[in-house]
């Protein structure tokens, strides 16, 4: 049996903002799957508990089995509780921090066998951030910086692309080479990535889109996709 990997990145906003119901919904319906475990890992907010009670009051009426779990306090019991997930949803916070502490605690492994083994990963911000090779972030110090990511997804990467700054920081790192072509995402905005390529693209807002963004230029991704698929 071939087993379908699957990456769900999102931009920004979410049930942590009281924003993009819909957006949610979405990864819902990417799961396709009775009974399933979805976990939040609120990692990069260093396990902040409000975080953690918005996920329950957005996913506890949905009917799945979910569950959380606090690293930060201790990693005892995370690889039985990540292998035993259909999808784990990593929360927004400070992606060096998360990167960090995962790496210390030897769990970047655990992260790529259970996608191989056909986890849905899921996350927003730098919970998006982390599955890429690279990205650009604000998490380390003042401005925009390049960062290493886990490398499951090819490229770059950046969230919050409807940040003007941002947007124009991330074009720059990658007309100057500081930064591969990469792909990226505004608030509101979820990527469906299957087997590591883009394959939808869902918007919560309108005039949110995600895009592809080379040396040259930057393309609107669902034109990008429908591109590489003819």
């Amino acid at each position: 049996m071939n087993i379908k990997k699957k990456i769900i990145t999102i931009g920004g906003g979410g049930f942590t903002h009281n924003q993009d119901d819909d957006q949610e919904q979405f990864i819902l319906e990417c799961i396709n799957k009775e009974n399933c475990s979805l976990g939040f890992l609120p990692t990069a907010s260093n396990d902040d508990s409000s975080k953690t009670k918005l996920f329950y009051k957005r996913f506890e009426v949905s009917g799945l089995n979910v569950s959380h779990f606090n690293l930060i306090s201790s990693v005892k019991g995370f690889e039985n509780w990540l292998s035993n997930l259909d999808v784990v949803y990593v929360g927004g916070g400070n992606t060096k921090f998360m990167l960090k502490y995962w790496k210390e605690n030897n769990l970047i492994g655990l992260f790529k066998e259970v996608y191989n083994s056909g986890t849905i990963l899921s996350g927003i911000s730098a919970g998006a951030a982390c599955w890429f090779d690279c990205f650009l972030t604000d998490s380390d110090g003042p401005g925009f910086k390049s960062m290493n990511g886990i490398g499951l997804l090819s490229g770059s990467f950046t969230p919050h692309y409807s940040d003007s700054k941002r947007a124009e920081k991330y074009r720059e790192n990658i007309k100057n080479k500081n930064l591969p072509n990469g792909i990226a995402v505004d608030d509101g905005v979820a990527v469906l990535f299957i087997d590591g390529k883009p394959t939808e693209v869902y918007s919560s807002r309108k005039g949110h889109n995600a895009y592809f963004v080379n040396q040259n230029k930057q393309f609107n991704l669902k034109e990008y996709i429908k591109m590489n698929n003819e």
